[in-house]
């Protein structure tokens, strides 16, 4: 239903998820000014759902005419039966045609506290620097990293797997317990493959064999967890989308981050919590290696993860 007056939270069934006008969403958002992060395929902002006071995400959706208000249904259905403790659930979304615009937007069942790169590294300075918050301990920083790898695992191994195609630390959404939910999954089905490289194509999260190939492989989104294991575990960016760059970057992790400097920096640690550091590094550079056929699966970084 693209058009015509949209029952706000309107649902046919149970199973399928609400639909929303793009005023009741305007309302809910208080004119799309409670922005909490954005990308390149669009905002997220926050509102409150009138009738119960439930706060909720909305992400506006870059106006994209290659996309059939029709097959748009679909795909939102295909994402919004996707339920884990580690994936921001989807529970709506608004298909609507304003005069000559068709407005898209999804609906989260996620009040985010904040985004993990918001948590590690704080807002972006004037001069474009950032710091770290070394206050986040270990225990906490190990939790998320297995929380994005439970996450991922449950996309991948779904009998139609999905791969995520943005993981990075702005999609990682963390809510006031400090559990991890990957967000913005879907839009891999969402938009045209050309679109993503489009719009990814000057993110360092983005293995490299993808920009110069054609389809989707799972093993991209392991180069991407590669990247956001690293800067969890070293607290050090990538911020350079040159694949020169990041080489340079992962030969100096690789050089600089021996057991050594670990202990160094992580000097309250017992040996336990050290190894944890290690194996985090270690498995974080696994993944980025230039050919994919040597990236770990999801399930080997989960079994490791968990027998540390």
């Amino acid at each position: 239903m693209a058009t015509g007056e949209i029952t706000e939270g309107s649902s046919s069934s149970p199973e399928l998820p609400k639909i929303f006008s793009f005023q009741s969403l305007e309302g809910i958002t208080n004119n799309f000014s409670r922005i909490f992060c954005k990308d390149p395929f669009g905002p997220v902002y926050k509102g409150t759902l009138p009738d119960t006071d439930k706060e909720i995400a909305v992400k506006k959706l870059e106006q994209s005419a290659e996309i059939p208000p029709e097959d748009f249904e679909n795909k939102v259905q295909s994402v919004y039966e996707l339920k884990h403790e580690n994936i921001v659930e989807l529970i709506g979304f608004c298909n609507q045609t304003l005069q000559i615009t068709t407005e898209r937007l999804l609906c989260y069942d996620f009040d985010p506290n904040e985004s993990l790169q918001q948590h590690l590294f704080g807002p972006k300075a004037t001069d474009g620097s950032n710091s770290a918050d070394p206050s986040t301990n270990w225990d906490t920083c190990f939790k998320i990293v297995k929380g994005v790898c439970q996450g991922l695992l449950y996309l991948h191994k779904l009998e139609d797997p999905i791969t995520h195609m943005d993981l990075n630390l702005n999609n990682i959404w963390l809510d006031r317990a400090m559990v991890p939910k990957i967000a913005n999954l879907g839009l891999s089905r969402i938009f045209s493959e050309d679109r993503i490289k489009y719009y990814k194509e000057e993110s360092p999260y983005m293995a490299p064999e993808y920009l110069n190939s054609t389809g989707m492989s799972v093993s991209i989104d392991i180069y991407s967890l590669g990247v956001m294991m690293i800067q969890i575990t070293t607290r050090e960016e990538n911020n350079d989308n040159l694949d020169k760059a990041s080489r340079i970057y992962i030969k100096d992790i690789r050089k600089r981050w021996t057991a050594e400097h670990i202990a160094s920096v992580y000097s309250s640690l017992d040996s336990e919590c050290l190894h944890q550091v290690h194996t985090c590094i270690k498995t974080g550079l696994e993944c980025m290696q230039i050919d994919q056929k040597n990236r770990p699966s999801i399930d080997v970084i989960v079994d490791r993860l968990n027998t540390i």
